[in-house]
């Protein structure tokens, strides 16, 4: 098993040292991970972490944090009790962010990958420009890097959420991403996920699950917009095998803030966080070869299509094993000619594709099968098949 942490964080200046009850333990520190365990530890932070501002009013400021603030850089301002930092340029803002954080992890002991993303709204004197496509599309990204991260996808992954000191939008951001993310590792070989929420109680400190929940199927939040996804959607993983290698490999949805006066803004990504989550679905469990009859029915990628599906897919495989078990074809067959059931469908797709869901996509009469070695290649017509995948 393994075991991503991932919390969100908002302002550390603000924060103090409190001993926090651990499952049964006590441990001490300015924030909650010191309660998890765990292979790789992620943190995400907006970027205008580092012009926020704490102390004052008879508050304390977290000392931890101005030190790690001077260490990444940053220009500290001190007026009485209150102190606030800011990056002494505009270039080069995440990467102060990220240092800042990173030196912030290391006091308590963890070295942590930090997810820099847009912020929105206005903190201090300053405006930023953010939106929630640009924040949701980032921290998408920096979680799936964070799983490849733990080496070959296998077994169970389980995902650590902390919300305890996440502000605004971080914790459903945060919970809408870890979703997602869990789909992508099934894609890419997890046999299951499992997605537990943690936050902290006030004042006491009890470091509390608040809930758990097992992800075994990849998810679709919509109707997916790609050919290759939708083949996945409707149960079709030798369409999905096919068309995922004519994807472009998704990129980093990288944006560098740019500073006008007191405002923030951002580049427009040119994608939107549900098509970047199609494209590195597609990516994650794309085979690097067109998988063989028997390759197909012992294709984990099947295992964890929705529970329907799955057992459409595996009906579909079984019938055209056992029509080929007792007679070996000498030539590409047309399925139409091995299954007693099939029906020739000239023109599918005209009015709905129920017929190409329940099959799996493999129309008897847009399917062939062809030897190769002591096994089949399955062949289907793509152009046939296309308007199913448009429905």
């Amino acid at each position: 098993m393994k075991r991503l942490y991932v919390a969100t964080w908002g302002n550390p200046l603000e924060w103090q040292e409190v001993e926090y009850q651990c499952d049964g333990a006590r441990k001490r520190g300015f924030a909650s991970a010191v309660c998890a365990e765990a292979d790789t530890y992620v943190i995400f932070v907006l970027d205008s972490v580092i012009t926020a501002a704490g102390g004052g009013r008879g508050k304390r400021v977290n000392p931890h944090a101005v030190a790690a603030a001077k260490k990444a850089g940053l220009r500290v301002n001190e007026v009485g009790e209150e102190v606030s930092v800011e990056p002494p340029q505009c270039e080069g803002w995440r990467a102060y962010a990220r240092r800042y954080v990173e030196e912030l992890a290391r006091v308590i002991g963890i070295e942590a990958a930090v997810v820099v993303t847009a912020a929105l709204g206005r903190l201090g004197r300053r405006v930023f420009k953010g939106n929630p496509d640009i924040m949701l599309s980032e921290l998408l990204w920096g979680l799936w890097q964070a799983v490849k991260g733990l080496g070959a996808p296998k077994g169970q992954l389980t995902i650590l959420l902390d919300v305890t000191h996440g502000i605004n939008f971080m914790p459903t951001a945060a919970l809408w991403a870890a979703r997602l993310v869990a789909s992508i590792a099934l894609a890419a070989g997890y046999d299951k996920v499992v997605l537990q929420a943690y936050n902290s109680t006030p004042y006491e400190w009890h470091y509390v699950k608040v809930f758990s929940e097992e992800i075994t199927h990849i998810q679709f939040p919509q109707l997916p917009k790609s050919p290759a996804a939708r083949a996945l959607y409707y149960g079709a993983p030798l369409h999905y095998a096919l068309l995922c290698r004519e994807i472009p490999w998704p990129s980093p949805p990288a944006v560098e803030p740019r500073c006008q006066g007191g405002e923030i803004h951002y580049p427009p990504l040119g994608v939107k966080p549900l098509q970047l989550y199609e494209e590195l679905l597609t990516a994650a469990g794309c085979p690097p070869r067109t998988p063989t009859l028997k390759e197909l029915m012992e294709w984990r990628l099947v295992r964890v299509l929705t529970p329907t599906a799955r057992k459409v897919v595996h009906h579909e495989l079984n019938s055209v094993y056992n029509a080929l078990r007792n007679r070996k074809l000498e030539r590409c067959t047309k399925l139409a000619e091995l299954l007693p059931y099939a029906f020739e469908d000239p023109e599918p797709c005209v009015e709905d594709n129920r017929n190409f869901v329940a099959h799996a996509g493999l129309l008897a009469s847009h399917t062939e099968l062809c030897p190769h070695g002591d096994d089949y290649q399955i062949k289907v017509n793509l152009n046939a098949a296309m308007p199913c995948l448009e429905i």
